[in-house]
């Protein structure tokens, strides 16, 4: 098996991510980290959430890991669009006619019945 250089650390002594220099305390965090580190690149492909944004990536109509866990799971339920937004860019509530900055948001408001 290939060997590779050892966790880059800083001046303090903490483990330092190669690609978007986050720091850790541990290397188990920073490997932890590596595992799901895109550089800050990754955006869900239906509502263009960043990954710190979400609590996960999954499966979408273009691959797995290409939507951000809330819309996974619309399109895991059949939906085949991302969800509706207003021209304001916000996300609005069939029922209640409230907008929310954030999907997610919106969902926990329908979840609670406030909507």
């Amino acid at each position: 098996p290939a060997h590779t250089a050892p966790p880059l650390r800083n001046d303090e002594g903490k483990y330092v991510c190669d690609l978007c220099e986050r720091v850790f305390e541990s290397i188990s965090g920073l490997s932890s980290h590596r595992s799901r580190c895109d550089n800050g690149v990754w955006r869900c492909g239906w509502c263009g959430c960043k990954y710190e944004q979400t609590t996960g990536k999954g499966p979408g109509p273009d691959g797995v890991k290409t939507l951000c866990a809330t819309c996974s799971s619309r399109f895991r339920s059949g939906r085949s669009a991302p969800p509706a937004k207003t021209a304001a860019g916000r996300y609005p509530c069939e029922t209640c006619e409230r907008t929310f900055e954030t999907f997610a948001a919106l969902s926990v408001h329908k979840r609670r019945g406030d909507g």
